[in-house]
């Protein structure tokens, strides 16, 4: 949902490429997680919950697609 490889013309995205936006997406996950302690309203914990849950799977996709992506 939330990775974006957006491919150069000549050709894919690296691996470290695309490590580097699953990192940052992990990192966007964290930060929601660490939001939900000082978040008072039930409705928005449970919103940045499936946020960074969201986040973690889009993440975890984006590492299985650097598996079959060159390196580079």
């Amino acid at each position: 949902m939330f990775e974006k490889i957006v491919p150069s013309p000549s050709r894919p995205p690296s691996k470290e490429t695309i490590l580097k936006q699953a990192d940052g997406l992990r990192d966007l996950a964290r930060r929601a997680r660490r939001l939900m302690g000082t978040v008072t309203d039930e409705g928005d914990r449970r919103r940045l919950t499936r946020y960074g849950e969201e986040l973690d799977e889009s993440a975890a996709r984006l590492e299985k697609a650097a598996v079959d992506a060159r390196t580079g």
